[in-house]
């Protein structure tokens, strides 16, 4: 196994040791799974399939996305289509001041609707976590109407479903709204009910991130393998759908 050095900052360093110590793992083994979850599945049949084409990052300053924001709203307002939230009379009109008389201390209410930006990164990890729900739901359907009953893992639906985000969670809550924004907009559509509201909206109210990112580190190795061996696209043996779910803290093997 090749050693690669790396240096840090010190609060970096510190962050990830205090990440590696609450899930109980060593700080090797936790930069390592950090980096694979990170890294683009290898694309496949439906994998990728509704993932961005990879290319250069862009990055926008508040300023430049409040700008494109504008001229989209304006281009909705002309054909007719834009929403009534979109637009306070009274707000407009307060913007308008603050701009002509150059009201500097104001400045930054014209960019309380833009939030932080996510990162390429986070916007990988969550088409990750939905590929690999792809790829365990369609490896157990391989197995007909009874599948789940192969699988030894006790609650093997459950742990083998998406089961949302901690909306409580500044993070996890990021993730959340842009996993809502992939499946409204027609991508991993199998997950729409994920997001219905007798599933409370995709709230899981309690952290799944930990959960997902286990898993993970778990199946990108496998599928991997598979792909390189030329195995059916979307398939994964019971026996390796069985390992992924233990991967979830509390999952128990019932096998004989």
């Amino acid at each position: 196994m090749a050693t690669i050095t790396i240096r840090l900052k010190d609060e970096t360093r510190d962050r990830i040791a205090e990440a590696a110590e609450s899930q109980g793992v060593l700080l090797s083994d936790y930069i390592r799974g950090a980096l694979e979850t990170h890294l683009a599945l290898e694309p496949s049949g439906d994998i990728g399939t509704d993932r961005s084409e990879i290319g250069e990052e862009i990055s926008l300053e508040p300023f430049q996305r409040k700008v494109l924001q504008l001229l989209h709203r304006n281009l909705l307002a002309t054909m007719g289509g834009l929403e009534d939230s979109y637009y306070d009379h009274a707000e407009e009109v307060r913007a308008l001041k603050v701009l002509e008389n150059g009201f500097a201390g104001e400045y930054s209410k014209e960019f309380v609707d833009i939030n932080d930006p996510m990162t390429r990164a986070e916007c990988e990890l969550v088409w990750d976590i939905f590929d690999m729900f792809r790829v365990i739901q369609a490896s157990v359907s391989q197995l007909g109407k009874d599948g789940w009953n192969e699988v030894k893992v006790g609650n093997a639906r459950r742990y083998g479903s998406f089961g949302g985000f901690d909306f409580n969670d500044s993070d996890e809550a990021r993730l959340a709204n842009y996993a809502e924004f992939l499946v409204k907009n027609d991508r991993w559509t199998e997950q729409i009910e994920a997001f219905s509201r007798t599933n409370g909206g995709g709230n899981s109210h309690s952290r799944m991130l930990p959960t997902y990112l286990a898993m993970l580190r778990v199946f990108k190795p496998i599928w991997r393998q598979n792909i390189r061996g030329g195995l059916s696209v979307g398939l994964l043996s019971v026996e390796d759908v069985e390992r992924i779910l233990l991967a979830s803290p509390g999952a128990k093997f019932e096998g004989e």
